[in-house]
């Protein structure tokens, strides 16, 4: 499921790629789920072009990862619950998702 959501519905920066070239490129919106020792965050970043994009991050304590930490498919929902609720994606998202799976 988080690979449909990330190919789909999610455009993922790059270090190497958009966020590099973005100097200015702000965090708008974040939240969380915590995982054990682990975090998973979803984070809407605005680049200097005017576009926004989403972030996926995970880490375990103070560090970053360079993998998606595993998450069951309650813990998916309440980070996308989360995302929603604190602004990372916008109220119409299950929408546009119900929309593409033609639920």
């Amino acid at each position: 499921m988080v690979n449909y959501i990330d190919r789909y519905f999610l455009s993922v920066p790059q270090m190497e790629g958009d966020m590099a070239s973005n100097k200015n490129a702000k965090v708008t919106a974040s939240t969380f789920l915590k995982t054990g020792d682990h975090e998973t965050r979803i984070e809407k970043i605005h680049l200097d072009a005017g576009q926004e994009k989403i972030r996926l991050s995970c880490s375990k304590g103070n560090e970053i990862s360079a993998q998606l930490n595993l998450l069951s498919e309650s813990e998916l929902l309440e980070l996308l619950y989360q995302a929603i609720q604190s602004g990372v994606l916008p109220r119409n998202f299950i929408g546009k998702l119900r929309e593409r799976i033609e639920i």
